[in-house]
């Protein structure tokens, strides 16, 4: 599917504790995960009736070598809220799942 203005791209390495903010982390490290899958983010945006969109042979162009995948949802809040919402509906779901997550809430 070639990217529409009305789906916002959300990528694992949005989410992973590992990585800092320069190297494309957007949320706080309190509601990272360490290496998040692309198969998990897309699990977290069903629950959260985001209606998305899996794309498997996606690269992110930052780290155009790893094939990450990306996840398509619809636009119906502004990015940083989804993706606050995003996260901590996976760490929520990484601790549930006993994942190692980036670092404790305060």
């Amino acid at each position: 599917m070639s990217r529409d203005r009305n789906y916002l791209v959300v990528w694992p390495a949005y989410f992973d504790s590992q990585r800092t903010r320069l190297e494309g982390r957007k949320v706080p490290k309190a509601l990272s995960v360490e290496a998040p899958s692309v198969e998990l983010i897309y699990e977290v945006c069903k629950e959260l009736g985001l209606a998305p969109i899996l794309e498997l042979d996606k690269r992110l162009p930052r780290s155009h070598w790893e094939k990450s995948g990306r996840v398509l949802i619809k636009k119906v809040k502004k990015k940083t809220d989804l993706l606050m919402e995003i996260g901590k509906a996976l760490h929520d779901k990484s601790l549930a799942l006993k994942l190692k997550p980036g670092s404790k809430s305060k």
